[in-house]
């Protein structure tokens, strides 16, 4: 009961702090867009917690969009690579190469609750998501915030299904702090620690 309060008064201090704007795209939400065509790859730590528990993950991508994920909790070992050309994801539970899986990325073993699946997991499925409620709802700038060190714009994205949360990397321009709330009140907190965008990256990191 008390965090429902206190998550009805976090919103509306946002309100009253900034203008929102209907149905409109936010320069910042535009550029982040931008910066995600811009680069070829990224590597970070995700840390996120909602309905499904928590989860780490060493998780790297790579266009047109190559995705490999390290798990780190649960199912420590365990890696996951999706390949975009044959539209393949690989499995392998365990560190052995003796049990490998290959799955279609919509298989109901690797989609959770919410029916998130590989294949739209990367930072430009979530920009898009986050574009596609922003069309349907209102967008808010919020002050900024510091976060690992850095003074990171935020955004309060909201829509009827869904609201977003935003900390923005001022350097990278791109998120790395994502709070969601589902209108059946569920919660979801993901973290993209250590975000580094166009390292170097071979091919042969995504084979199976």
């Amino acid at each position: 009961m008390t965090r429902n309060v206190s998550t009805a008064l976090l919103f509306w201090i946002c309100l009253l702090l900034a203008p929102s704007v209907w149905g409109e795209e936010d320069p910042l939400l535009a550029e982040m867009m931008e910066r995600f065509n811009a680069l070829t790859n990224y590597t970070t730590l995700l840390d996120s917690e909602g309905g499904d528990g928590r989860n780490r993950i060493m998780y790297t991508y790579k266009k047109p969009g190559f995705i490999r994920m390290d798990f780190i909790r649960p199912h420590k070992g365990a890696l996951l690579i999706y390949n975009p050309i044959e539209n393949k994801v690989t499995l392998r539970p365990f560190s052995i190469r003796l049990f490998t899986f290959h799955l279609a990325p919509d298989n109901r073993l690797i989609t959770d609750s919410k029916g998130h699946t590989v294949n739209h997991s990367d930072i430009g499925s979530l920009i898009r998501s986050v574009e596609q409620c922003a069309h349907e709802g209102t967008v808010t700038p919020l002050p900024t915030e510091p976060l690992e060190g850095l003074s990171c714009p935020r955004l309060l994205v909201q829509s009827a299904r869904v609201t977003y949360i935003l900390w923005i990397h001022p350097r990278l321009r791109l998120p790395i702090k994502v709070v969601k709330f589902f209108s059946d009140g569920e919660k979801e907190t993901v973290f993209l620690h250590n975000l580094t965008v166009d390292v170097p990256l071979d091919d042969t990191f995504f084979a199976p």
